[in-house]
């Protein structure tokens, strides 16, 4: 049972850091089958607006979710893909700064939605190419 004690803990960090855990874990759940299924469209409304990411070694700022979709596979590269979807729920770090995927190549936080932070949604902050 290690595992399910292992997602109890993640939910309790979630929960005393970024807010609530049951948004993050089906956030977290709906990404991982959309990035499998490479669902570009979809992925798009996981990312917090704007965004800057490495292509090619080059920063580039996506502004909109329209700009991610010609750059999707240079984005969402294998390596990163592979992160996303084989990663395990109860072995997420959880710190201030979000929730990180494998060793920080992604990272997803609480987004505001209104000015009193009364309603959230779990983005993605942070796509980075593993060093």
């Amino acid at each position: 049972m290690p595992a399910a004690a292992d997602e109890v803990e993640v939910d309790q960090q979630i929960e005393n850091l970024l807010g609530n855990a049951e948004l993050f874990k089906a956030t977290i759940t709906d990404l991982q089958a959309r990035i499998a299924d490479e669902d570009s469209i979809a992925v798009s409304a996981f990312i917090d607006y704007p965004i800057t990411v490495r292509i090619n070694g080059k920063r580039k700022t996506l502004r909109q979710a329209e700009d991610l979709e010609p750059l999707y596979y240079d984005i969402f590269t294998p390596e990163i893909a592979d992160i996303i979807v084989n990663q395990d729920y109860g072995s997420l770090f959880v710190n201030g700064d979000g929730v990180m995927f494998g060793n920080g190549e992604v990272w997803m936080n609480a987004i505001c939605l209104d000015d009193g932070c009364t309603e959230t949604e779990a983005r993605i902050v942070t796509i980075q190419a593993a060093e």
